[in-house]
């Protein structure tokens, strides 16, 4: 067993995806299911019902029309499309329940979301056509940091102040400390949630996107290249002109990306942390706001 995967042993339970993610995981596998078949199993769960809905009707989300009702919320959405931004919302409210003693969850849940949202409008200013996946990939890169900071925070501590006084990179010193680093340990994370193997891949390759297997290498540049701009906006244009592609899928990040990605962010982070979030969680949030 690897060290990850002890490491997550007695996490396993608590942070388990909940009974309706599974339902829908299920219908997704079966080439009968109706639409009517994805309203009931969100309907035992109506918190989460109503924040399809919200999302459907979102503004960043992208879709074109007003939806009434959960019907109408999942036909506008589309099942594959479903189940991302399912995922995302499920993943922050596991999370959400679990605090950290030493980490902030609103300020990680928000540049989750940032992250998120710098990649959703690389993808998009690329013209590649994978819906808002990209979104919930960009969401869950650091997941990784979460289960550590849940278990371990402590050791998750000293590998961030270590890293940050002594310029190391961060997976360096968390292998160090822990024996793998939070990319490995969110791709066993995902694993164990039995996602689809383009989140464990994607997000155990990012930081190295040239040792990713052929089927997910552009994904994995553009999860990358996000993550250069979101992270370094300065130094990004000398990023990009440094990485040989071959054979890319994807148009060229236009000139002005930073500026497009800022823009997106400032318009629609409140709007997205607000829908995702737990409502308890944004509730106790503002309570405790100075």
């Amino acid at each position: 067993m690897r060290a990850e995967q002890r490491f997550l042993c007695d996490l396993a339970e608590r942070i388990s995806m909940p009974e309706v993610y599974l339902k829908i995981r299920v219908l997704l596998e079966k080439p009968g299911a109706r639409i009517d078949d994805y309203v009931k199993a969100l309907q035992t769960d109506p918190m989460l019902a109503i924040r399809m809905i919200r999302i459907a009707n979102s503004e960043f989300f992208g879709f074109k029309r007003q939806a009434a009702d959960l019907d109408e919320a999942i036909s506008l959405i589309g099942t594959i499309q479903l189940h991302d931004l399912l995922l995302s919302s499920l993943c922050m409210r596991t999370f959400c329940n679990m605090p950290s003693p030493v980490l902030d969850l609103r300020q990680f849940w928000r540049q989750a979301i940032e992250s998120g949202i710098a990649c959703q409008t690389i993808a998009r200013l690329s013209h590649v056509p994978a819906g808002n996946r990209f979104f919930t990939l960009g969401l869950l890169l650091e997941i990784g940091h979460a289960a550590m900071f849940v278990k371990a925070p402590e050791q998750a501590l000293e590998a961030l102040l270590t890293s940050r006084d002594q310029g190391l990179p961060i997976d360096a010193q968390e292998r160090k400390i822990f024996g793998f680093d939070y990319c490995q340990l969110g791709a066993e994370l995902t694993r164990l949630w039995h996602l689809p193997e383009v989140y464990s891949h994607i997000i155990g390759h990012y930081l190295h996107p040239e040792l990713s297997a052929p089927p997910y290498r552009n994904e994995t540049y553009l999860i990358y290249f996000a993550q250069q701009l979101f992270n370094a906006p300065e130094h990004f244009s000398k990023t990009l002109a440094a990485v040989p592609l071959k054979d890319d899928q994807f148009g060229p990040i236009p000139a002005n990306a930073k500026d497009v990605v800022a823009q997106e962010i400032a318009q629609h982070l409140d709007e997205v942390y607000q829908m995702l979030c737990p409502l308890n969680f944004v509730a106790n949030q503002g309570a405790s706001a100075p």
